[in-house]
């Protein structure tokens, strides 16, 4: 009778996960660990800019907040008017990156404080230094061409595979033409879809 009343932790515990992965009309998906960002970046940034796409522009134009004459960061009230707009902007886009970026993640971002150099730094720690990126579409390339099903996957399980395989790939620009992907897929099909894939 009391598991109707209140959720099993369990379940409480499986709801915040999807909450996590999802995000809710009040908040955006989250960031938990940087593995997560190539399935985590579209998300949020399509949750951002649904919401209020005017904000999102503060993570793709450099914008800095002016300072005093300590350095410190003005207060709205002793923003010119003009730049009220801008200072808005930016810190609406700030609160959506500290909700969305686990607080770990986002301090060891290497940035200015700006929306635009946090979104920046936040590509280049997914992209990672030169030998790193070279290394990675190596791999990439590799698992591409070896790809194929593996034993007791699920038809879905095989296909959701593929597209974060592909959308790594076209993430780190290593391009290739339709045919090559559609090829691919077809190869890794189990032989009784020999037929259709004949059609």
């Amino acid at each position: 009778m009391l598991s109707c009343l209140y959720p099993l932790p369990s379940t409480l515990l499986q709801n915040i996960n999807l909450e996590n992965e999802m995000g809710t009309s009040k908040k955006p998906t989250k960031l938990l660990c940087m593995e997560d960002y190539p399935s985590w970046v579209d998300k949020f940034e399509t949750y951002v800019q649904a919401l209020n796409y005017e904000t999102w522009t503060a993570a793709e134009e450099e914008y800095i907040i002016p300072k005093n004459e300590n350095g410190e960061n003005y207060w709205l009230s002793q923003i010119a008017e003009g730049d009220k707009a801008l200072f808005l902007k930016e810190k609406k886009m700030l609160n959506f990156f500290k909700q969305a970026i686990k607080a770990e993640i986002f301090q060891l971002l290497q940035h200015n404080g700006s929306c635009y150099s946090i979104w920046q730094a936040l590509l280049n720690k997914d992209r990672g230094n030169p030998d790193m990126r070279k290394s990675k579409m190596a791999l990439l390339k590799k698992e591409f061409d070896i790809f194929t099903q593996v034993n007791g996957e699920s038809f879905t399980q095989l296909i959701e595979r593929y597209c974060h395989l592909v959308n790594q790939m076209k993430r780190l620009k290593i391009d290739k033409p339709n045919y090559e992907y559609i090829d691919k897929l077809a190869d890794a099909l189990p032989e009784e879809w020999g037929t259709f894939i004949m059609v």
